[in-house]
């Protein structure tokens, strides 16, 4: 159970994916799969969605609700439109909006077809609200709740295994776990006595079973192909494989910041800084939320620093996302630490050798990549040789 708790708290966008992957289900006993009209609804509820116009959005939710009346699809893509109009941060009276729309759904899914604890629309469906809630438990600090919805999630789970080979749908969920069952043990090998009580995994099948989904799952294609993106990015270190896939996103959803962020995540770590649009960066800079404030003034100052070669403006910019960034605690340690790199190469470029080495350090405070650790230990050895 704790390691379930675990696996769940650290990888975030596991459980935001589940949500979305496991959504959408039928009711007495009709699998909405088997809806055409049904599935075109909410095919284009999720694109809007995804493309955040929220009318087009619950305009196609009402649809839905006049179609099938008391369906948990419902209260569950209501869930799905508040995260991703609040994504990443998802705190206050914006998770009560969302714990209450998921509660209701978790309700709807248990009555589903209570009588069958393997049918494969209550499975998916309590699997997608039980995974987020989980996880905005955690980032609540409200670990008692989230060990509990965690500790339902694992028998769910167990039983999308038996059914991987009927509805591709579960290729993302199972692929999920196979992976991270092994990944997370090999980055917290303190957990692996404990880990002997849950399923075993397979590392490799489960990053086919997750490519799978990009490829053969209709509700949860673009889900998988983000969460892909992400292990490329922070577990596999290939992120040429990361651009391609999110670059495919912006084109599809280009005033998707959440996605925006991403890609540029992407362009820094394959180093195609020309890559960096400023129509993206503008965009991130004159947003309401400051943690796309901040990914904009950083990447403003890549693209200063590496493509307009303009050194003081970069440094400039880079401070402006740090005192963005100073007023989110525990979210965008990623971009945090591209700018404290940024504001320790330049200080050491301009002479200025102390003030580089404090920015090195709080670079590796925040760092979550390899790339970024080495960089940051490669200028603090440059300042020792000095």
């Amino acid at each position: 159970m704790f390691f379930i708790f675990q696996f769940m708290n650290v990888l975030k966008v596991f459980l935001l994916t589940i949500s979305f992957n496991t959504t959408f289900q039928a009711i007495g006993q009709q699998s909405i799969f088997n809806h055409p009209q049904a599935m075109e609804l909410v095919g284009k509820g999720t694109e809007s969605i995804y493309k955040l116009k929220i009318d087009s959005a619950m305009f196609y939710i009402r649809e839905l609700q006049e179609l099938l009346p008391n369906h948990p699809v419902i209260p569950s893509m209501e869930a799905f439109l508040i995260q991703w109009e609040n994504i990443p941060i998802i705190e206050g009276q914006i998770f009560v909006r969302l714990e209450a729309k998921l509660r209701e759904a978790v309700a709807a899914a248990e009555n589903f077809n209570p009588s069958d604890p393997h049918d494969e629309d209550a499975v998916f469906f309590e699997l997608a609200t039980r995974g987020l809630l989980a996880e905005y438990y955690a980032e609540n600090n409200d670990y008692f709740e989230a060990i509990s919805e965690a500790n339902k999630m694992y028998s769910l789970i167990k039983i999308g295994f038996d059914l991987v080979n009927d509805n591709p749908e579960f290729l993302f969920t199972t692929g999920l776990y196979n992976y991270f069952r092994i990944m997370y043990l090999h980055r917290h090998p303190i957990f692996t006595p404990i880990a002997f009580f849950f399923k075993k995994g397979d590392k490799e099948l489960g990053l086919e079973q997750i490519l799978m989904s990009t490829e053969k799952a209709v509700i949860s294609q673009i889900e998988a192909s983000i969460y892909l993106s992400y292990i490329y990015l922070r577990y596999e270190q290939t992120p040429e494989m990361a651009f391609v896939l999110l670059e495919g996103l912006i084109k599809r959803y280009p005033s998707n910041y959440y996605i925006i962020s991403k890609f540029l995540e992407s362009t820094y770590a394959t180093h195609k800084y020309d890559k960096i649009m400023l129509w993206m960066v503008d965009e991130l800079m004159n947003a309401d939320r400051l943690y796309y404030k901040m990914v904009g003034h950083i990447f403003k100052a890549v693209h200063l620093e590496f493509v307009e070669k303009k050194s003081k403006e970069a440094y400039l910019f880079y401070g402006m996302g740090v005192g963005f960034g100073s007023e989110l605690s525990n979210y965008g340690e990623y971009f945090k630490s591209i700018a404290y790199l940024g504001l320790g190469r330049l200080s050491q470029q301009f002479g200025n050798f102390n003030t580089a080495k404090s920015y090195f350090n709080l670079c590796l405070n925040y760092a979550e990549t390899k790339d970024i650790e080495k960089a940051a230990y490669l200028g603090l050895n440059h300042q020792n040789t000095d």
